[in-house]
C-alpha cells in the first residue's frame, strides 16, 4: 500500500500561493532597483548639466541657454524627488509583501510538517507489517519442519 497524504491538494495549493507571493516580492524588488537606477541616472545627468553650466558661465553664454540648463536641472530635481517618494512607498509595499510571503511560507511549512509526520508514521507501520509478514513466514517454515 503506497503512502497517501490526504491534504496533498491543499499542500500543492499552499506551495503555489507561496510561489506567487515570492514572485510578487521579487517584482517589488525589481521596481525598487529600477527606481534607484533612475535616481542615479538623474543625478549623473544633473551633474553633467551643472558642469556644462559651470564651464560656460565664465565665457559668453546666451541667457536662453543658461535658462534651459536651469530648467533641465529643476526638472531633474523634481523627477528625483518623485522617485524618492516612490521609493518610500515601495519600501512600505515591500515590507507588507514580505509579511504576506512569510505567512504563506509558514502555512506551507505547517502542512509539509504534517505530511512528514504522517509519512514517518506510515513508514513505521509499513516496517511493522513487513516484520509481521517475515515472522509469519518464519513460523510457517518452522511448522513444516
Amino acid at each position: 500500500m503506497a503512502f497517501h497524504f490526504s491534504l496533498a491538494a491543499v499542500l500543492k495549493l499552499r506551495e503555489s500561493i507561496e510561489q506567487q507571493e515570492y514572485l510578487n516580492l521579487e517584482k517589488i524588488h525589481q521596481e525598487i532597483a529600477h527606481a534607484q537606477a533612475e535616481i542615479a541616472k538623474n543625478e549623473l545627468r544633473q551633474g553633467e548639466l551643472q558642469q556644462d553650466r559651470d564651464e560656460q558661465l565664465p565665457g559668453s553664454m546666451p541667457s536662453i541657454h543658461l535658462q534651459s540648463i536651469f530648467e533641465q536641472i529643476f526638472t531633474l530635481e523634481q523627477r528625483k524627488d518623485a522617485l524618492k517618494a516612490a521609493l518610500v512607498e515601495l519600501a512600505i509595499k515591500k515590507d507588507q509583501q514580505l509579511k504576506i510571503y512569510n505567512q504563506a511560507r509558514q502555512k506551507r511549512e505547517v502542512l509539509e510538517s504534517m505530511r512528514e509526520r504522517q509519512y514517518t508514521l506510515y513508514q513505521r507501520e509499513e516496517t511493522k507489517r513487513q516484520q509481521a509478514l517475515m515472522d509469519d513466514l518464519f513460523l510457517a517454515r518452522l511448522r513444516r519442519e
